[in-house]
């Protein structure tokens, strides 16, 4: 490093004592020795799953002709490898990120095609999601033991992958209860890996793969009242945007902070959708037809994620940190308590819209933030494309109104570009 190139002139020339420099110079030679070979750490990685996928391959290709106890022993061959490259790992290179991360990918997908080659050779009946469940629940421990981000990653994606298949393709009727556990086991280890390493790019990694999850995950604890869980939808948004919003997120790049970004963009999406008045008609119909709502999950779904995103909220209030955008499941839940038995409901949904881009244009307009001005103008041009749907208007007054917006952006950014040149 150049500056421990120029700590000895920095001690000839009087400006730090020599035991300042022997501190710095063991600070950056400690960070040194910590930091991991980032590329060591993925190829080592691609290469053990590779290797994984190599040998599940050639075995598969003679399969046919293998004795049942010779199948048993190749089935059960690349879990004792992943096993053995674990244990080698905990005992001789506990410090290196790269055997962490490659021996616990490997063993992944070497219980994984043991568990299933098992299955076949003993003509054990079961369904994917069974086989995905036993897969999670024996690996569960396995990212703790480990401390490896990846197989934390691949633990992710596999019981995402259990939800899905459980609660949208084998049995709709079917609550993947298990995903809960799963999930909290993934937020436990990302909480620990945020405290020990806050800079590791696995940090936001996971702050991308956990709302992924959740969001294409929380629809599988639907049943039959499938339209209340737009109120779960957005109070779950609302819990990303609040936790987008901490300062850990906000210090770093915007692209890393994918709760705020993931969180923001389906609230939107939600309150368009809402904007619909075929859509609270549905709503109004599950909510007074039928007697049997308070056991539905959709309900418990609903008060659970809202009650997470109040406390979020009270807490950044307390801080005078809260904004407007991070209190939009609170006013949805206002109105679906108040208007959902009228028709009233999606007019207020069309104006929270309307106010909402609004607000955004002004304030970046303010801050001179062409992101937030831009974002505020693309709101209020997806609500006036959503009323092109259910208003009848003729060609003629649609073609003026999107050469109207098309204008309207071209002018709002040139001259906030001006003000922005003259204030520089």
């Amino acid at each position: 490093m150049s500056i421990l190139r120029e700590i000895p002139k920095l001690v000839e020339a009087n400006v730090i004592s020599q035991s300042t420099a022997d501190d710095i110079i063991l600070y950056y030679t400690s960070k040194k020795q910590a930091s991991p070979n980032k590329l060591l750490v993925i190829f080592g990685t691609l290469g053990a799953i590779l290797i994984g996928l190599g040998i599940i391959l050639i075995v598969a290709h003679n399969w046919d002709n293998f004795a049942r106890p010779l199948k048993t022993s190749l089935a059960l061959f690349p879990l004792i490898i992943g096993q053995a490259a674990c244990g080698f790992t905990i005992l001789k290179k506990k410090n290196s990120q790269a055997w962490r991360e490659a021996s616990v990918s490997f063993l992944f997908f070497a219980l994984g095609s043991c568990i299933s080659l098992i299955s076949q050779i003993y003509n054990i009946p079961g369904e994917l999601g069974s086989f995905l469940f036993i897969w999670m629940i024996l690996f569960l421990p396995i990212p703790f033991v480990m401390s490896s981000s990846i197989g934390s990653l691949l633990f992710l994606t596999g019981s995402s992958f259990y939800a899905i298949n459980v609660g949208y393709w084998e049995h709709t009727e079917t609550i993947p209860y298990w995903y809960i556990l799963f999930i909290g086991t993934t937020i436990f280890f990302y909480l620990n890996q945020k405290k020990q390493n806050p800079e590791s790019n696995s940090i936001s990694f996971h702050n991308w793969m956990i709302p992924l999850s959740l969001t294409i995950c929380l629809g599988t604890f639907a049943d039959s009242h499938e339209e209340i869980m737009f109120l779960a939808y957005m109070s779950l948004f609302g819990i990303f945007t609040l936790v987008g919003s901490k300062d850990f997120y906000t210090r770093k790049s915007a692209i890393s902070n994918g709760f705020k970004i993931i969180g923001w963009i389906g609230s939107i999406v939600i309150l368009l959708i809402l904007s619909f008045d075929d859509m609270w008609v549905d709503i109004r119909r599950e909510i007074y037809d039928n007697a049997s709502l308070q056991y539905a999950p959709e309900v418990y779904s609903t008060f659970i994620t809202s009650i997470i995103a109040i406390f979020l909220a009270y807490q950044n209030w307390a801080k005078n940190k809260l904004k407007t955008n991070e209190i939009l499941f609170f006013v949805l839940i206002l109105i679906f308590l108040l208007s959902s038995h009228t028709s009233f409901a999606f007019i207020l949904v069309n104006i929270l819209v309307f106010a909402l881009g609004l607000i955004t244009i002004i304030s970046g307009t303010i801050q001179r933030n062409l992101k937030s001005m831009n974002s505020g103008l693309l709101i209020i041009t997806a609500l006036i494309i959503c009323r092109f749907f259910d208003t009848d208007l003729s060609f003629v007054v649609r073609g003026i109104l999107f050469l109207s917006i098309g204008f309207g952006f071209f002018i709002a950014n040139y001259q906030l570009l001006k003000m922005k040149k003259h204030d520089a």
